[in-house]
């Protein structure tokens, strides 16, 4: 069920992030693709899918954020087995060191999904403008 949920949940960012990025497509460069002859697959992957790139690695970050909260909140819930139920036996036996102790761990867990999407994300978009931007600050 936990798992379920989580995809269901952030499928729906990721879902919509790809159709922002897929209309933020250049109209004039998908015709000259046209105009030039490339095949619509062709297009799709040399035009539609790079431009789309920084929206759909924007809509995997958000939904990996989302994934860590719900999946932290059904364990809470539900009792499923992980840090969220860790977090409410601490709690229950009144054991607030390792309750805060398993909350911050969480907190750096979320850090680091961040973190290591943001490396990838800079890793596979350098060619985009915000990456460079970044890069040459």
């Amino acid at each position: 069920m936990k798992v379920f949920l989580i995809v269901f949940v952030t499928f729906w960012p990721i879902l919509l992030q790809v159709i922002y990025g897929v209309q933020d497509v250049d109209p004039l460069v998908h015709d000259t693709a046209r105009s030039y002859g490339l095949p619509p697959r062709a297009r799709f992957l040399r035009i539609t899918l790079p431009s789309a790139a920084p929206y759909i690695a924007t809509g995997l970050r958000i939904a990996s954020a989302i994934a860590l909260v719900l999946a932290v909140t059904a364990e809470l819930v539900v009792g499923a087995p992980g840090l969220g139920q860790s977090i409410v036996v601490a709690q229950s036996n009144a054991n607030l060191p390792r309750m805060y102790a398993l909350i911050i761990v969480t907190g750096l867990v979320g850090w680091a999904l961040n973190t290591a999407f943001q490396a990838i994300e800079r890793r596979l978009l350098r060619w985009h403008p915000s990456q460079r931007a970044e890069v040459a600050s």
